[in-house]
């Protein structure tokens, strides 16, 4: 009932704002987590808008905005789930989204692009965010979605019920994987502390559990990386959003808690080893063509739980269901294997079409509607 009288006082809050206020064709809203950050592919797309047409107005939504780091002075932040937030989204020619958030509706001449957040990801998405909506609800009223690659296509069509347009660009905040990344790889590290030669980053998904997974004992795996190869290391622990950050991951000083750090392709673009589990990031991290494992202790549970989209043992991502296993695979890792193996992962999505252009595609289909 509350959230059918929501959604009924947004319908009026639209048609009062399509009344009152002008659709403005050069001004773009976005919103990324339901407000949570300034991250992911609309942070990039956005960036890319004001590069491309310095002229747009630029809006974010954000629930605090207190919380935000490196927000541009040549964009504006209101505050999510207020009536200044609705006149904002509606007063804008194109609203940017990225998980699935539900609008009853839009008024004409708007459209509404969804660029999601995990194009090759492992876990089912057939529920919303909040876990009281199937994404087909979100994706109803969506104009455009972003895909970079054929697995991406089938879970838009299956999960989200999506039968709109597709564009088949790449993923916008993987553009930074390509070109001269050297500047930004410097700022990274100095942000997060990072005085050791090489970074390995533990990256576990949500799990509908608030003390995530079990910690490691990455200690142990941090001397014997130094004594196989000579250099200094660091270990970047980088919890999901929605899980606790615990701080007792880091009572050695190598290790760092990277959790509360905005933008998970910068945390990518400074790691050489990566571990994760059910995450897109993994189907990110090998565009780098460096080694990433999945550490997948409660595979069983999990697929009987919330479900994966393909079979982690029949594909080809090195994976371990103990820590000893999994410390073995990355001490003994061969080099000459890496590049294979994230080739026969991107082949394993189908088409993988990223080249560091996304971005400016997607901006120019923003610029088309003008």
């Amino acid at each position: 009932m509350k959230k059918r009288m929501k959604l009924f006082v947004l319908r009026i809050i639209c048609l009062a704002v399509s009344v009152l206020f002008p659709l403005k064709k050069k001004k773009v809203f976005f919103k990324a987590y339901h407000g949570l950050r300034y991250a992911c592919n609309p942070r990039f797309i956005s960036e890319k808008l004001h590069e491309m047409a310095p002229d747009y107005e630029i809006v974010w939504s954000f629930k605090d905005s207190s919380k935000i780091d490196d927000f541009p002075g040549y964009a504006r932040m209101v505050k999510s789930g207020g009536l200044r937030e609705c006149i904002e989204m509606f007063t804008s020619k194109v609203c940017v989204f990225n998980a699935g958030i539900i609008i009853p509706c839009k008024r004409k001449g708007q459209f509404f692009l969804d660029t999601w957040h995990g194009d090759r990801a492992f876990k089912k998405v057939d529920e919303s965010a909040d876990g009281k909506n199937t994404l087909a609800d979100a994706y109803r009223i969506m104009d455009v979605v972003l895909s970079g690659s054929d697995y991406a296509d089938n879970v838009y069509h299956d999960a989200m019920k999506f039968s709109g347009e597709i564009l088949h660009c790449g993923t916008p905040r993987n553009d930074v994987f390509f070109g001269d990344s050297s500047a930004r790889l410097q700022n990274v590290r100095k942000k997060l502390n990072i005085a050791a030669d090489c970074v390995l980053t533990f990256a576990p998904t949500f799990r509908g559990i608030c003390n995530g997974v079990a910690e490691l004992n990455f200690s142990n795996l941090l001397d014997k990386l130094e004594t196989k190869t000579g250099k200094t290391w660091n270990v970047l622990v980088r919890q999901h959003y929605k899980v606790k950050v615990n701080d007792g991951w880091n009572k050695d000083c190598r290790i760092i808690n990277a959790s509360r750090y905005p933008e998970m392709q910068d945390i990518l673009l400074a790691s050489d080893i990566v571990i994760s589990d059910y995450s897109s990031l993994v189907g990110d991290f090998v565009l780098l063509n460096r080694p990433v494992f999945l550490y997948v202790p409660d595979l069983e549970e999990y697929k009987a739980g919330r479900g994966l989209y393909f079979d982690i043992e029949k594909s080809p991502f090195w994976y371990a269901r103990t820590e000893t296993e999994l410390f073995e695979k990355i001490i003994n890792v061969d080099e000459n294997l890496v590049k294979k193996n994230c080739r026969d992962i991107l082949d394993f999505y189908g088409h993988v079409c990223e080249n560091g252009n996304a971005s400016e595609q997607v901006c120019r289909w923003i610029l088309s509607k003008v």
